[in-house]
C-alpha cells in the first residue's frame, strides 16, 4: 500500500541525520522568508529598478537598452553598437557593485548557516545531498572542463581571426562570426519550427506540445519589470508555465525549444506518475531541455544546403557548448570558491568577489 511513496520515504530516511527536532525545524521553517530575501532583493533591484538608458543603434537612432535586448545588441555586426551596449549595461551593475556584493554575501552566509545547523560539512554537501550526488561528481566536472579548456581557447582564437579584431573583448563573443546570414523569425514561425524539429519524440509528444501555444502556457514578450531570462515552472494538477523574453532571432527559437523541454518533462511526469513520484531532481532537469536544443540544431542543419547558413548554425552550436558547458561550470567553480571563503570566515566584499 505504501509502494507509491517508496521514493519519498527513502528520501525522508536519507535526511534523518540532518533533520532536527520539531521545535528546531519549526524555527528554521519560520526563517524561510528571511532566508529568501537576498534573492528577492536582487531580483527587485535588477529586474524592476534598473534602467540602462539608451544607446545609438546601427541605424543611428536611439535604442532603449534592456536585459532582453542586451544579447541581441551584442550580436550586432557594428562593433561600436556592441561596445556601447556592453559598457552601458555593466556600468549600471558597477554603480551598485557594493549593494550586489552585500546581497550575494548574505545569500552565501545563509547557505553556510543552514549547512552548519543541519550538520553538513559545508554548503556544497547540503546542496548535493538531496539530489544524491557525490561531491566527487562536482569536482570531476570542474576538472574535466579545465582539461578541455584548449578547445575553448582554440574556438575563441578562431573567433578573433574571423572577426578581424586586434583584441577579443567580452562584447565580441556573441556576434555571429559568419556575416550576412539572417536566421531571425517571428514568434509564430518559431513555434512551427519547434513543433517540426521535435517530431522525432513521437506523435503524442507533438500533440501535447501544441497545447503550449494555444492554452496559455507561455508568457512570450519582454515587459517593464518582468524577470529577465527564461524559465519553466509548474505545479501538480495544472499545466506548466513558461516565462520568456522572446527575441526574433535564432536565440529566441532555441530558448523556446529549451524551455518547452522543461515544460514537457513536467507535463509527462505529472501525467505518468502519482504526486509522490512526479517530481524530478535538478540533476536531470536540463536533460530534456538541452536534448530539445540539439534536436532543433540537427533539424535546421539537415534542412539547409547553403554553406553560409550551415556555418552560421555550427557557430551557434559551438556557442551552446561555450555557454551550457564551459560557462555554467565556471559559475559552479566560482560558487565553490566563494562558499569556501565564507566558511573560512572571509569577508565577501565586491573586491574579493
Amino acid at each position: 500500500e505504501l509502494e507509491r511513496y517508496r521514493r519519498e520515504l527513502e528520501s525522508v530516511l536519507r535526511l534523518e541525520a540532518h533533520t532536527l527536532s520539531p521545535e528546531e525545524e519549526k524555527l528554521l521553517a519560520e526563517a524561510g522568508e528571511m532566508a529568501s530575501a537576498p534573492d528577492t532583493i536582487y531580483s527587485m533591484l535588477t529586474d524592476a529598478d534598473f534602467t540602462f538608458g539608451e544607446i545609438e543603434g546601427e541605424d543611428g537612432k536611439p535604442v532603449t537598452l534592456t536585459s532582453g535586448r542586451f544579447i541581441p545588441l551584442l550580436e550586432s555586426k557594428d562593433r561600436r553598437v556592441r561596445r556601447d551596449a556592453y559598457e552601458a549595461y555593466y556600468k549600471k551593475y558597477h554603480e551598485f557593485s557594493n549593494t550586489i556584493a552585500a546581497t550575494y554575501a548574505a545569500s552565501v552566509k545563509k547557505d553556510a548557516f543552514f549547512a552548519r545547523t543541519r550538520g553538513y560539512s559545508g554548503a556544497r554537501e547540503m546542496s548535493l545531498f538531496e539530489n544524491e550526488i557525490p561531491e566527487s561528481v562536482y569536482d570531476a566536472l570542474i576538472e574535466a572542463v579545465h582539461r578541455h579548456l584548449p578547445a575553448m581557447h582554440r574556438y575563441l582564437a578562431l573567433r578573433k581571426k574571423a572577426l578581424g579584431v586586434d583584441k577579443l573583448h567580452f562584447y565580441d563573443i556573441y556576434v555571429p562570426i559568419v556575416p550576412d546570414v539572417d536566421m531571425g523569425v517571428d514568434y509564430e514561425a518559431a513555434c512551427k519550427i519547434v513543433v517540426e524539429n521535435l517530431k522525432p519524440l513521437g506523435e503524442q509528444y507533438v500533440e501535447d506540445l501544441k497545447h503550449a501555444f494555444t492554452d496559455g502556457w507561455i508568457d512570450v514578450y519582454e515587459n517593464q519589470g518582468k524577470t529577465s531570462g527564461a524559465y519553466s515552472w509548474g505545479t501538480y494538477g495544472a499545466h506548466p508555465y513558461v516565462l520568456m523574453n522572446f527575441t526574433e532571432d535564432l536565440n529566441g527559437t532555441t530558448t523556446l525549444a529549451h524551455e518547452l523541454g522543461h515544460a514537457m518533462h513536467s507535463w509527462h511526469s505529472n501525467h505518468a506518475q502519482p504526486f509522490a513520484k512526479a517530481g524530478y531532481s535538478l540533476f536531470v532537469a536540463e536533460v530534456a531541455s538541452t536534448c530539445n536544443e540539439v534536436l532543433l540544431m540537427r533539424h535546421l542543419l539537415s534542412k539547409t544546403t547553403d554553406k553560409k547558413q550551415r556555418a552560421y548554425l555550427i557557430n551557434h552550436f559551438l556557442e551552446q557548448f561555450r555557454t551550457t558547458v564551459y560557462r555554467q561550470t565556471m559559475f559552479a567553480e566560482f560558487e565553490l570558491k566563494i562558499h569556501a571563503l565564507a566558511e573560512a570566515g572571509e569577508a565577501l566584499t565586491a573586491d574579493v568577489l
